[in-house]
C-alpha cells in the first residue's frame, strides 16, 4: 500500500513538472507573419515595417512583413480572414481595405465585424487636399470658387472607384456644393505621378504621402481633413477653419482572424502597446504623419464598430456601388 502511494506521489509531481507534455508553450514559438495588404514602399508597408522590427523582439520571434497585393486591399485582408486563428497570421489593417472597401462593394469581400479579431490600434493619419501648382486657387475657398465658376472642370485623383480618397472627394462635393472630375487610377504610384506632372489637378491624400511632395514644391496643400490642424502639415487650416463641415481620419491596426483565443490577443495587445510607447517609434511615426494611438482590443473593436457605421452612411449618401 505504501509502495501505491509512493507511485500515486511521483505520478502527480510528474504532470505538474513544467516540462510535462500536456503543458502549453507561451505564445508564440515561431514566426509571426503580419500581413500588408498594399505594395512596399507605401505608408501601410513602412507602417508594418516599423512595427515589426521592435515586436519581434518584444515577441522574442521574428514578425515578417509580407505584402498581399490587389483588389483595392481585399486580397491580403481575405487571407487573414481565412488563416488560422492562432496568431501567427495578423493583417496590418487600415480604414480602406477594412471599412471603406466592404462598404461600396455590391458582394463585399468579407465581413469586418465578423470575419476578424481586433487587435490594436497602431495609430491615425491625417488626409490633406493638395493641388498642382497651376491650380490658381491657394485657398480651399478659393478652390470652392473656382470649382463653381468651372462645374466638372477641375480634376481629382483617386486610387480607384470606390477608394478612401475617391469618397473623400465625394464627400468634399457634398459639403462644399462644387461638381468635380473623378480621375481614378490603379494605385497610389500612377496617380501621384499624374497629380505632379498636372495631368490631375487635386487629390485627398494623406500627410505621409503627399506633405514631402508640398515640401519640395511639387505640390500644394490647401487644407486637411483632420478636426484639428497637425505637426505633419504646418500652417495648413482645416476645412472646418474654411466652413466646410468634413472631418474625417484614417487609422491603421492590427487584427487577426475571427477566434482568436483571448490569451493570444491580450499578448500581443500588451507587446504591441510596449512597442508604441518607444520614444524612437512615436517619433518614427510622427515624422510620418502617423499620430499614434494605443488602445484594448475591445476599445479598438468599438471604433471599427463605430467606423463601419459611419462610412456605410458616406458611402450610402454618395450613391457609390461597384462591383
Amino acid at each position: 500500500m505504501l509502495s501505491i502511494r509512493i507511485l500515486s506521489a511521483v505520478l502527480l509531481l510528474a504532470v505538474n513538472l513544467p516540462g510535462h507534455a500536456d503543458a502549453q508553450p507561451a505564445f508564440p514559438t515561431k514566426p509571426i507573419t503580419l500581413v500588408a495588404a498594399f505594395g512596399p514602399g507605401g505608408a501601410t508597408d513602412t507602417a508594418a515595417r516599423i512595427v515589426a522590427k521592435e515586436l519581434s523582439i518584444e515577441l522574442g520571434q521574428p514578425v515578417v512583413v509580407d505584402n498581399r497585393v490587389g483588389a483595392g486591399g481585399a486580397i491580403g485582408a481575405s487571407s487573414v480572414a481565412r488563416a488560422a486563428p492562432d496568431g501567427y497570421t495578423l493583417l496590418l489593417g487600415t480604414g480602406s481595405e477594412m471599412v471603406v472597401l466592404p462598404a461600396v462593394k455590391i458582394t463585399p469581400p468579407y465581413n469586418t465585424l465578423k470575419d476578424f479579431t481586433p487587435i490594436a490600434e497602431i495609430g491615425t493619419v491625417t488626409f490633406v487636399l493638395v493641388a498642382h501648382p497651376s491650380v490658381a486657387a491657394n485657398s480651399v475657398q478659393e478652390l470652392i470658387a473656382q470649382a463653381r465658376a468651372n462645374p466638372g472642370k477641375l480634376s481629382f485623383a483617386s486610387f480607384g472607384m470606390g477608394s478612401t480618397n475617391h469618397l473623400l472627394g465625394e464627400f468634399f462635393m457634398k459639403k462644399s456644393g462644387t461638381d468635380l472630375l473623378h480621375v481614378p487610377y490603379k494605385g497610389s504610384a500612377a496617380a501621384a505621378t499624374d497629380l505632379v506632372s498636372g495631368e490631375v489637378k487635386l487629390s485627398f491624400d494623406t500627410t505621409t504621402v503627399a506633405m514631402p511632395l508640398v515640401q519640395s514644391g511639387k505640390l500644394k496643400a490647401l487644407g486637411l481633413l483632420s478636426p484639428q490642424r497637425s505637426d505633419a502639415a504646418p500652417g495648413v487650416p482645416t476645412l472646418a477653419e474654411n466652413g466646410i463641415a468634413l472631418s474625417v481620419v484614417g487609422w491603421v491596426g492590427v487584427v487577426g482572424p475571427r477566434g482568436m483565443p483571448a490569451a493570444v490577443v491580450d499578448r500581443l495587445n500588451k507587446a504591441i502597446n510596449k512597442v508604441l510607447a518607444m520614444p524612437a517609434i512615436i517619433q518614427s511615426f510622427n515624422e510620418r504623419g502617423v499620430t499614434v494611438v494605443t488602445t484594448t482590443p475591445d476599445q479598438f473593436g468599438s471604433f471599427i464598430k463605430s467606423e463601419v457605421a459611419e462610412w456605410s452612411q458616406v458611402v450610402k449618401d454618395a450613391g457609390v456601388k461597384i462591383e
